[in-house]
């Protein structure tokens, strides 16, 4: 209860009755006096003291010196600033070091941060290395008035402080706020007490009630008792029991205390006051500011307190116990908050899982500052710093959050808080209040698989208030793994996500800051089942005799799984939700049907793929219509048989496309030219080209239905330009169609030959030579233009299967 010691001030009864005795004495009656009071940290009646001296001799350094250390603990920092600020300008000898430093902390306090920046860089410069602590810390507060200053220019929003009214607000402190069932309990250090063998009363704290922030009565008389500070009231999870320090003076400033607790009765009364055990108070430290918190992790309640005992990191620190049936666990320290300064009022927000507490050991905006960390199931994450304008460049102590999370009450000596005495500007603590605003974050929830680590379509996110248990959202996505929401900054929410064939996941996130948050969440994968149907697409009857390849893609190493069923349609098989598979179905005289499973047609854990397989008609693949070159193939042969296959003309064909764009054009106009090109690009891309792919595709149709047993009869037709004789183009087209006849007997290394030999496949031929070629179609030997370039004369040189009968 550190910070509460330095405000305790002695009345102004005090100072004038002792006024006359000092003003009698001399230069080093003062400086007797000055010291004892420092040693007895009454830093008012020291100022006072000092402040006497400095009239004998007002340059002398060490009296200003003095006088600064004796205003600046007394929190009187602009008095305190006037004296360092002497000290530092007139210190040309450097007999006092320290002055930059302390005129620096000084001016932090007071926010004059590009001043206090320049004074603690020039202490580093005369005297860095001389002091470690005092080095490290000049380097911590430049750092920390960068920051502040960043934040003055950028203040967050939302968030409006008041001070409360001078009814509960006084000169004196008021302190450790907070409200319970429209409640406001503080506690005050306006209650001065007659003491026995002392001549100056002193000032003494209670805990007062307020309703509705209008009137404070203190607790009654068997709550207090006279010569102890009563304080820092904190009530359990569900208000059963209250916390509360007792303390005595050690001496002017130093108070030590001790933890105790009472019930609340269901009548309202309090019960008997209960000292905490040993193990909490420790009899050689104070304990002071309790708090509790419910730890939904472990299902306790946790009580954190200050203390200055052994085991610190090291001056004040926040040490924490596990309440278990009514007994406490060894105390621990909160290693992961606390630092080598002052870290005090502690504060739990059980619905957020958040700690607040107070601190000057980490980056602020001066003296005491706020800060929140958020409780993991891994421990407390990085501090955050409450900033402007909950934060000031002077202690913000004591924030205590109501359970919504949208009004907050501290205290702090803030300029606007009350002066004890305003000739020093010196004291004191008053009470705050936050309405925050809500504030609205961007979540965005992205779902993957955990096997794959792939995107995860199509999952439902749910997000839950656990304060109110009322569902706040709720997401399916079925084309993307992105959920976007908006949520409150500083609430902790549950999430809830599932997808049919995956593990439902619960999760926990708590927003801390303001900026669009990612979270990632891989659900993992279970076993379900896959049921494939096959029916014949033309009659919908079932069909079976199928066989179903099923490979796993995302696992290439996985052996693929075979299965035929000569008997039945229905086929069955274990797979895992995470993976992506690909099924394959196969029956002679059926297209073969490959398709990716679709896992959106999961179903109580069962695919179910419904397979529709059409029956080959080889006659929707006709006509198959292939072009060759001029006099190809066997050019100036007059054999009616070839040993070519198309394939073996078409590649020398095709690479002709740039001689017949250029022999076409050569003699047109330039307008008409490039017509005239693009028309033979389309000759040789959608009819050359595309002739010969529709030429595979068919043998590998005519393929499947001789592989099912169909007795098959082919008609082949060849034709020629009129450029040639007539008998001689009858020739020409009769070698086509043996090229069309070895393409097929040739395909996938002799597959079909079989076929002809057994005469399952029969083919009948007619060459029609130049008979039926377009009467515009020139046959001049001299204009090579017309009657071998032209796409008129192109189109008549080429082969054709017309026709597919079949005979069984």
């Amino acid at each position: 209860m550190r910070e509460l010691n330095k405000k305790i001030l002695f009345s102004f009864l005090a100072l004038i009755l002792m006024s006359p005795l000092v003003q009698a004495q001399s230069l080093k009656a003062f400086l007797k006096a000055g010291e004892e009071a420092m040693a007895d940290k009454d830093y008012y009646n020291a100022m006072y003291y000092y402040e006497s001296a400095t009239e004998f001799d007002t340059t002398d350094l060490s009296l200003k010196f003095l006088y600064g250390e004796a205003a600046y603990k007394l929190k009187a920092y602009t008095l305190a600033e006037k004296a360092f600020q002497y000290v530092s300008e007139n210190d040309i000898d450097q007999s006092y070091p320290l002055a930059p430093f302390h005129l620096a902390l000084t001016q932090q306090h007071l926010g004059k941060y590009e001043e206090a920046k320049t004074n603690y860089e020039i202490y580093l410069s005369e005297n860095n290395g001389d002091d470690a602590y005092y080095t490290s810390r000049a380097e911590k507060e430049i750092a920390a008035v960068e920051w502040a200053k960043d934040k003055l220019d950028n203040p967050k929003e939302g968030t409006r402080i008041e001070r409360l009214s001078d009814t509960i607000n006084t000169p004196y402190s008021e302190f450790a706020a907070s409200k319970n069932n429209g409640n406001l309990y503080y506690s005050s250090m306006r209650f001065e007490e007659k003491e026995k063998g002392r001549k100056v009363n002193r000032l003494f704290s209670k805990i007062l009630k307020s309703e509705d922030e209008g009137s404070n009565i203190p607790l009654d008389d068997k709550f207090h008792s006279g010569g102890q500070h009563f304080a820092n009231m904190a009530f359990n999870f569900d208000y059963s029991e209250a916390y509360y320090t007792i303390c005595e003076y050690q001496n002017s400033y130093d108070l030590r205390c001790d933890l105790y607790k009472r019930s609340v009765l269901d009548n309202g009364e309090w019960g008997e006051a209960v000292k905490l055990p040993s193990t909490i108070n420790d009899s050689i430290s104070t304990n002071t500011q309790p708090a509790i918190g419910y730890d939904s992790n472990i299902d306790k309640e946790i009580l954190f307190f200050v203390s200055n005992r052994e085991g610190g990191k090291g001056k004040l620190d926040i040490w924490y116990s596990v309440i278990q049936d009514n007994s406490y666990t060894e105390p621990l320290n909160l290693e992961e908050i606390n630092t080598v300064e002052d870290d005090i009022s502690p504060f739990y927000h059980t619905p957020t899982s958040t700690l607040y507490f107070s601190t000057e050991g980490r980056l602020g905006m001066g003296g005491l500052d706020i800060y929140s960390s958020l409780k993991t199931i891994d421990g407390y994450m990085e501090p955050v710093n409450m900033e402007a304008n909950t934060n000031s460049s002077f202690d913000d102590v004591y924030y205590a959050l109501n359970p919504e999370g949208t009004q907050a009450h501290f205290s702090s000596n803030r300029i606007g808080s009350l002066y004890l005495d305003d000739s020093f500007e010196a004291c004191c603590f008053d009470i705050y209040k936050a309405d925050i605003e809500e504030v609205l974050v961007d979540l965005n929830i992205l779902t993957f698989n955990e096997l794959t680590r792939d995107p995860l379509d199509g999952t439902r996110v749910i997000i839950i208030d656990p304060i109110t248990d009322e569902i706040v959202f709720d997401n399916l996505n079925p084309l993307g793994n992105e959920h976007n929401f908006k949520v409150k900054y500083s609430r902790e929410y549950l999430i809830i996500t599932e997808k049919e064939g995956f593990e439902t996941d619960e999760t926990s996130i708590k927003v801390n800051q303001f900026e669009p948050i990612n979270k990632k969440i891989y659900l993992i994968p279970i076993g379900i089942k896959l049921e494939a149907l096959t029916y014949d697409n033309d009659t919908r009857e079932d069909l079976p005799g199928v066989k179903i390849t099923l490979r796993n893609v995302s696992d290439p190493e996985a052996v693929p799984q075979v299965v035929v069923n000569r008997n039945t349609n229905k086929f069955d098989f274990d797979i895992n939700a995470g993976y992506e598979y690909e099924i394959k179905a196969e029956k002679d005289g059926y297209e073969t049907v490959i398709r990716m499973v679709n896992k959106d047609l999961l179903i109580d854990g069962v695919i179910r793929e419904l397979i529709y397989m059409r029956n080959i008609d080889l006659n929707e693949y006709l006509p198959v219509n292939v072009y060759f070159d001029n006099d190809f193939p066997n050019p100036k042969s007059r054999n009616l048989y070839s040993d070519k296959s198309y394939s073996d003309t078409y590649s020398d064909f095709l690479s002709k496309k740039g001689e017949f764009k250029d022999q076409f054009v050569i003699s047109l106009p330039e307008d008409l030219r490039i017509e005239a090109e693009d028309n033979q690009e389309r000759f040789f891309e959608k009819d050359v080209k595309s002739g010969y792919e529709r030429l595979q595709l068919f043998i590998s149709k005519l393929k499947q239905r001789l592989d099912a047993g169909d007795k098959i009869e082919l008609s082949l037709k060849g034709y020629a330009s009129p450029r040639a004789q007539n008998k001689y183009n009858l020739a020409i087209g009769q070698r086509r169609i043996w090229t069309l006849k070895n393409e097929i007997s040739r395909y996938e290394n002799g597959a079909l030959s079989g076929y002809i030999k057994s005469g399952q496949l029969q083919v009948i031929e007619v060459s029609f030579g130049e008979e039926i070629a377009a009467p515009t179609v020139s046959d001049s030997y001299i204009d090579k233009r017309s009657s071998i370039y032209s796409i008129d004369a192109s189109k008549e040189r080429k082969a054709e299967i017309v026709r597919v009968r079949i005979l069984n």
